[in-house]
């Protein structure tokens, strides 16, 4: 493993890590680039509906496209980013361009003064995001090996949601403290976002992609598309249906709020999802670089479909939080799991764009899906999305079972 960090730097070589190697402190550096990244994000993410409706006097209309712009320039800064790193066979640079500007884009939420000014903002905030997204994913696999994919996610999908709980938390201490002033949070926003960009000039190196198919040319080409195996596309075909049923969060909150929940509490409700999530995440990498990780993954969607069952029959805030960590549990088990076996079925130098096909295919499925669980809700009340979230898991399951019967003995 290439030398990725500066061993004697005193925080990361001190007693309680230093027998990690190289490599994994890279990883546990990525990981805490990915705490500070959501600490930030959500500091702003959290407050901004309100910050539009209450003193920009946005519609709620106004609010639902801005959204919907957003996620789609996101996945399509994803799409863009990912092929992009392996063109130019690096990762480092595009990361830091878009956590650059996500450092930027907290300024102007902060001077905003009208709704475009925060459409700017936020169609800017998500692009970042996508620009340093694929990159990321398509490093973690650089500085592992494909026996350790599902630790090195794993640490990833426990850091990252546990910044999103911190800065949940964070950002409602400082607007308790400010007298809700917006504008400051946003701007101390800026900080978690200035700390990952430090740890990425700092603490990690971009070790050489390696070329694992033979004659391979050295130029990233359109047709290199044919390298993929048929298992990399059957997980694709697989992802695409359960994204079906990974709806907004939105859902689970009206759902709260519809048996009782505290308007007033429902962040802490999205605190126990991240943690359930964060908890999970890490043993379950481990578990799957040990483990069938096609029957986990299959035992992960058994999870959901329990937990569109909970919420449907909850009628009470404890039996809605239950499902929520329910959810939040499907999540730890599965979002690493499937980024290890992304990993896994791309050759090394075309890891960027296979996480590129991979965010196309779920950008457009959970948008078709939000939409569908939209349309549900309406007709059938707030139980109407889960029913259909539950249908469109099995079928996810279903088809994953007929990939494990077609798989040979022993593939993971």
């Amino acid at each position: 493993m290439p030398q990725t960090l500066k061993d004697k730097n005193p925080i990361l070589s001190g007693p309680l890590i230093s027998h990690l190697t190289s490599g994994d402190r890279a990883l546990w550096a990525v990981g805490w680039m990915h705490f500070f990244w959501s600490t930030g994000t959500i500091m702003v993410a959290g407050l901004l509906p309100t910050f539009l409706t209450e003193v920009l006097h946005a519609s709620h209309t106004k609010v639902g496209i801005l959204e919907g712009v957003a996620i789609a320039l996101m996945f399509a800064s994803k799409i863009v980013s990912g092929v992009l790193s392996d063109v130019f066979r690096t990762r480092k640079p595009m990361i830091a361009i878009g956590t650059s500007f996500t450092i930027l884009v907290k300024f102007i939420f902060a001077a905003a003064t009208s709704f475009n000014f925060v459409f700017f903002a936020k169609c800017l905030d998500r692009l970042s995001k996508g620009i340093r997204s694929s990159p990321t994913d398509a490093l973690i696999a650089d500085l592992s090996t494909s026996q350790t994919h599902g630790k090195s996610y794993g640490i990833r999908q426990t850091l990252y949601p546990l910044g999103v709980a911190f800065g949940s938390l964070l950002a409602t201490g400082l607007m308790m403290a400010t007298n809700n002033n917006y504008r400051t949070v946003f701007l101390l926003a800026t900080v978690p976002g200035l700390i990952a960009l430090l740890i990425l000039l700092v603490f990690i190196r971009q070790p050489k992609i390696q070329h694992e198919i033979p004659k391979r040319t050295l130029r990233w080409n359109v047709k290199d598309i044919k390298f993929f195996s048929y298992r990399f596309w059957l997980l694709l075909g697989v992802t695409t249906i359960l994204m079906l049923a990974r709806f907004s969060e939105a859902f689970l909150n009206l759902q709260a709020k519809s048996v009782g929940w505290n308007i007033a509490m429902l962040p802490l409700l999205f605190v126990a999802y991240e943690l359930m999530h964060a908890i999970v995440a890490y043993p379950m990498g481990r578990l799957a670089d040990k483990a069938n990780r096609k029957k986990l993954l299959l035992i992960g969607m058994g999870v959901l479909v329990l937990a569109n069952f909970i919420l449907i029959g909850a009628t009470t805030w404890r039996g809605a939080l239950v499902g929520v960590m329910t959810v939040g549990l499907h999540m730890g088990m599965t979002q690493g799991l499937l980024s290890a076996m992304v990993a896994a079925e791309a050759p090394a130098d075309l890891r960027g764009t296979a996480f590129a096909l991979y965010y196309f295919c779920v950008g457009g499925s959970a948008m078709i899906g939000n939409v569908i669980a939209g349309h549900l809700s309406d007709t059938y009340g707030i139980q109407g999305c889960f029913y259909g979230g539950a249908v469109f898991t099995t079928l996810a399951a279903i088809a994953l079972f007929f990939v494990i019967q077609h798989s040979p003995s022993g593939q993971k």
